[in-house]
């Protein structure tokens, strides 16, 4: 039997229920199958915001950007803005989720959790997490997300469910699964500017120079900061950016390679194909159907 090819990436926004909520919502799996509808999680979908659950019941396997992740009972996934996710049987599972945008928490919080290492993982076992204090900040986000405080002190509920998320982030960026392969603590600054500008121009620059025109680095500054930070060098860092988003197209959706070509930014497709190819070991095609088979 031939395996028909996934559905389109499915954009899913952040819509609370009511607009009191904010900016972070704190619920169960079960009460988002029930509000939502279980249809809603069987194709792949891409958030504008981030998601982190904890696995209390159950097992599953959860898909984020074509690495699959067992989860069990303990396990805490996070999957992160603009990462394209797919949920395997989401009835089988229970725990709480904390969904939250991207300006939700403080830039200072988010970016020390960035500077952990060079990639952030998305599961952590339970295993990892077992007797660190992930557990009590769970407790505690939970307190705060049960709080339905109103009129003037709204604000202050906010301000500390934002506390509780940043800690939970920062309880997990602390306690990374040790066969993660996270690279050195992202000290430098331009670093991350660089990888940053490579997470929103990878579909328009596909070169070192553009990106060290933009930031007022020379290309060998950023070459050289990328090889420290990921063993890698920078150009390799764009590619494998314009790559990723190459494989998703094309693994969840009907877009031709000539309009995938177009939408990263590509003038000839031939030129994606052969680009493609260099860096994937096989032709867009190829990978395409291989992805159906």
């Amino acid at each position: 039997m031939v395996k028909t090819r996934q559905a389109a990436i499915r954009p899913v926004r952040f819509d609370p229920p009511t607009a009191e909520i904010g900016d972070i919502e704190v619920l169960s799996l079960e009460r988002m199958r029930v509000r939502s509808g279980l249809t809603e999680f069987l194709t792949p979908q891409r958030l504008d915001f981030d998601m982190v659950v904890r696995i209390d019941h159950g097992t599953a396997v959860h898909t984020v950007d074509f690495t699959d992740h067992e989860l069990a009972p303990g396990d805490v996934l996070w999957v992160r803005t603009g990462q394209v996710h797919q949920w395997g049987q989401i009835a089988d599972i229970d725990g709480p989720v904390v969904l939250f945008t991207p300006h939700a928490i403080d830039d200072r919080t988010s970016e020390l959790v960035r500077a952990v290492g060079t990639s952030t993982p998305n599961h952590w076992p339970a295993v990892v997490v077992e007797g660190s204090p992930v557990a009590e900040v769970w407790a505690l986000l939970l307190a705060c997300g049960q709080q339905r405080t109103g009129g003037d002190r709204a604000p202050l509920r906010d301000a500390v469910l934002a506390h509780a998320v940043g800690a939970l982030l920062t309880e997990l960026a602390m306690v990374r699964p040790a066969e993660a392969t996270v690279g050195p603590t992202a000290t430098h600054e331009a670093y991350l500017w660089f990888r940053d500008e490579i997470d929103r121009r990878f579909a328009e620059w596909h070169k070192v120079t553009e990106y060290a025109a933009r930031l007022g680095y020379s290309p060998r500054t950023l070459n050289r900061l990328a090889q420290a930070h990921t063993g890698r060098p920078a150009k390799q860092l764009i590619d494998e950016r314009v790559v990723l988003e190459a494989k998703r197209l094309l693994s969840h959706g009907d877009a031709s390679v000539a309009d995938i070509a177009g939408q990263l930014g590509f003038d000839d497709p031939s030129n994606f194909s052969a680009y493609f190819r260099s860096r994937a070991g096989l032709t867009p095609g190829a990978f395409r159907a291989r992805g159906a088979a």
